[in-house]
């Protein structure tokens, strides 16, 4: 199994972030903060860039001292072997959740949007197939793909806030009061669940060369991060109101519907459509392939092929039984998922790092 020969970029490694953040961001971003902060929805995304920016510094910590460590070898050394082992297997559970989650929704999304009349079970089946092939190829393959996805995602997400911004009415981003302030600190809070993220991709380390720069790499892809979160808030807002976005189930796709060129452009959303599954192979892509770099380094294992083969199972199975309709899954996201990632991807870290400096090993 070639799953871990070779390294990738720290570019290719961002790269990966910046598609498979893109994915859940229009899914999740526009009605959550719609909720919270309604009209002022669209500065919540100041709220996560000032958050992100602290946790941005402590990664760079970690990298500054272990250079060449998986996160999960950082874990170990950092909190002993004992609760090193309870913390990577709350990481790896973490993950193995949302990676269910996402099948789900994928799978959800296109019986709704695309292939009304094809069982859920063959779409879910089918991209769970891909994955697992991609994926027992390692990282490097994958970073590669993403390096072409992330050129046509540009151009196709570019192309649709072009195309529709002859219906923008940005009345609807007004009135905005003192009173605001901590739904859109609430509102925020919902962006920097999806930020929580970048620690997945931190996981796996050490299969990235050289991390040089990485402050302010980091900057520009947190800005990248910002404007999309920003647009995907911004346009559906403008185009509907607050009150009506909050009752859409996907907002974004919703107003791209709204986009027509003298009657020679129409049903742009097909392009949307081909964003979620492109975003959403590479997300689900990478979180597996995690989840085996997990395996791989705690278990000290060379070949993960049978492990490959018996988590996409569980995957699949846990994707299809953890809710029965999509309302369960909002329930589950807005409930569970958002406080457990901010949790996992931001507490937990900038404890271990507290746990760290108080050890004197950072």
């Amino acid at each position: 199994m070639n799953i871990d020969q070779g390294k990738i970029s720290l570019r290719q490694a961002m790269l990966l972030f910046v598609v498979l953040f893109c994915a859940p961001a229009i899914r999740y971003i526009p009605i959550f903060t719609a909720t919270q902060a309604k009209t002022a929805a669209w500065l919540c995304p100041v709220t996560a860039l000032i958050l992100e920016m602290v946790y941005v510094i402590v990664l760079s910590k970690f990298l500054k001292k272990y250079q060449d460590k998986s996160y999960v070898d950082i874990i170990k050394d950092i909190l002993g072997k004992f609760f090193g082992k309870v913390v990577c297997i709350m990481y790896f559970l973490w993950i193995t959740l949302l990676v269910s989650y996402n099948v789900r929704m994928y799978g959800e999304r296109i019986v709704a949007t695309a292939m009304p009349n094809v069982s859920i079970i063959i779409i879910i089946l089918a991209m769970l197939l891909i994955v697992t092939y991609v994926v027992r190829e390692g990282i490097v393959p994958l970073s590669r793909m993403n390096e072409i996805f992330y050129i046509v995602l540009a151009i196709i997400f570019i192309l649709c806030n072009i195309l529709i911004i002859p219906n923008l009415d940005f009345n609807n981003l007004f009135p905005i009061t003192y009173k605001d302030a901590f739904p859109i600190f609430k509102g925020g809070l919902g962006i920097l669940a999806i930020f929580a993220y970048s620690v997945i991709i931190f996981l796996f380390n050490d299969r990235i060369n050289s991390r040089d720069g990485f402050k302010s790499t980091s900057i520009k892809v947190l800005i990248t991060l910002i404007i999309v979160s920003s647009l995907v808030i911004i346009v559906p807002l403008c185009v509907f109101g607050w009150s009506i976005l909050t009752k859409m189930p996907i907002p974004y796709l919703s107003t791209m519907m709204e986009i027509s060129l003298f009657d020679f452009i129409e049903r742009i959303e097909a392009g949307i459509i081909v964003f979620w599954i492109l975003t959403d192979f590479i997300l689900i892509s990478v979180f597996t392939y995690t989840a085996l770099h997990m395996i791989k380094v705690g278990l000290k294992v060379s070949n993960t092929t049978p492990f490959l083969i018996i988590y996409v199972l569980i995957i699949f199975f846990l994707s299809l039984c953890m809710a029965k309709s999509v309302l369960e899954l909002t329930i589950l996201s807005e409930r569970i998922l958002t406080q457990m990632n901010i949790v996992m991807g931001y507490a937990l870290p900038i404890l271990i790092f507290v746990i760290g400096k108080i050890r004197k090993k950072l």
